[in-house]
């Protein structure tokens, strides 16, 4: 135990000590405020988007312009009706290919869109080919319009008509199981769901880059000598356990600064109307305690079977070339993400999820929908098992491809 203790204090002390770590540690944070920030910022940085509408009939025009004038002023992406600059497709070409400019405020803007509304129909011209958002609020204003219309000619005053149109039932979903409570399912309840698949992939990340780490660092060691030098103080064994433990160490600080300063964002966030429920329930101490556990689990498994494949290639080019189909077959899980949050339920994720490579990552995804404590004890049975047996077969690859070399 006391070589696996030296072995695993050197490596922690090695990456802790290096730029990188705190480079890491400073920057994770950002990058995670900046994914979740940067849609956002980038729409409303972009200016409002000019549309042109053309219509036979006055009224489908006002319709429409009522429609872009009723969207929520953080709606994004922005558009703005403005008159049109010509009255037909082929003359209206020069402005929707940037040719030319209409002014809003005070700028020249190529036009966006142009919407040609005739009886019962809409075109839609755009050179955008991926955002149909205006043909859509167009489709939805117009479809209105007609609705009151037909209602109107059979005689319904123009009051009747807007109350018959503006007519939905109410929804409200509730969750049979007992534990649930008889309440209506709210945004915090679902916010657990959107946390395991967030958490699934952060625990693929996590493994994958912390099990390269230890892949390019046993290649590098074998290559200085450096596993030559501890080879005659420890067995095969014992520098494997303690590279894996001191490298997970270095994660675990990681997850430990970044969940203190989630922590105490989560604690100076607002608590009252639906964000504050969702950031409430989004902090579930049970999600996280496994989210731990799964993240040893898959580690030790990864990181034992790069330890292996680096001790049997001598330069990280051929180290490579072996990942390639391993990585390959690592990437599935990731695929099962839509699926799962879909229907965590459904016997593919079911299946997969007690496939020891990939339990792990699956379990949880299916954590938030309920596991039995009979399930997580056999997924942690199994993550255990898998662990024990990747590891003692990295143990033999490692004496197979560095004390033969000594």
């Amino acid at each position: 135990m006391r070589e696996i203790w030296l072995i695993a204090r050197r490596e922690y002390l090695a990456y802790v000590a290096a730029w990188g770590f705190w480079l890491s540690l400073a920057t994770a944070p950002l990058l995670v405020v900046l994914f979740v920030m940067a849609p956002l910022l980038a729409g409303n940085a972009e200016p409002a988007r000019p549309v042109a509408v053309i219509a036979a009939d006055a009224r489908d025009a006002e319709a429409i312009r009522a429609a872009f004038d009723g969207r929520p002023a953080d709606a994004l992406p922005r558009y703005v009706v403005v008159p049109a600059p010509a009255q037909t497709a082929q003359a209206l070409t020069p402005w929707l290919t940037g040719a030319r400019t209409v002014t809003v405020d005070g700028e020249g803007r190529p036009l966006f869109a142009a919407l040609f509304v005739r009886a019962g129909a809409i075109d839609y011209w755009s050179a955008n080919l991926t955002d149909d958002g205006p043909a859509d609020i167009a489709t939805r204003a117009i479809a209105a319009r007609m609705r009151a219309e037909a209602l109107a000619a059979r005689g319904l005053s123009a009051a009747e008509t807007e109350k018959i149109v503006a007519l939905k039932p109410t929804l409200a979903q509730f969750d049979p199981r007992a534990e649930a409570g008889a309440g209506a399912v709210t945004a915090g309840d679902r916010a657990p769901f959107v946390v395991g698949a967030i958490l699934a992939v952060v625990l693929w990340s996590a493994v994958m880059g912390v099990a390269n780490m230890l892949l390019t660092g046993v290649i590098e060691e074998k290559s200085n000598k450096i596993l030559d030098a501890l080879l005659t103080s420890a067995t095969p064994l014992q520098i494997l356990v303690g590279k894996l433990f001191g490298v997970a160490a270095v994660s675990f600080t990681l997850f430990a600064v970044w969940g203190a300063l989630g922590g105490l964002v989560t604690a100076l966030a607002p608590r009252d109307g639906a964000a504050g429920e969702m950031i409430a329930a989004a902090f579930n101490p049970g999600l996280f305690a496994l989210f731990g556990v799964f993240f040893l689990g898959g580690y030790l498994i990864y990181g034992a079977l790069f330890l292996g494949l680096g001790a049997l290639c001598d330069t990280l080019q051929e180290a490579q070339s072996l990942l390639g189909p391993v990585l390959m077959v690592l990437t599935l899980p990731i695929l099962l993400i839509g699926p799962a949050f879909q229907n965590p339920k459904a016997p593919l994720v079911v299946g997969a999820s007690w496939f020891p490579p990939f339990t792990p990552f699956v379990m949880m995804m299916r954590a938030p929908a309920g596991l039995s404590a009979l399930e997580i004890a056999g997924a942690l049975a199994l993550v255990a098992a898998m662990a024990v047996a990747t590891m003692l077969a990295s143990a033999r690859a490692f004496r197979a491809g560095v004390v033969h070399n000594v």
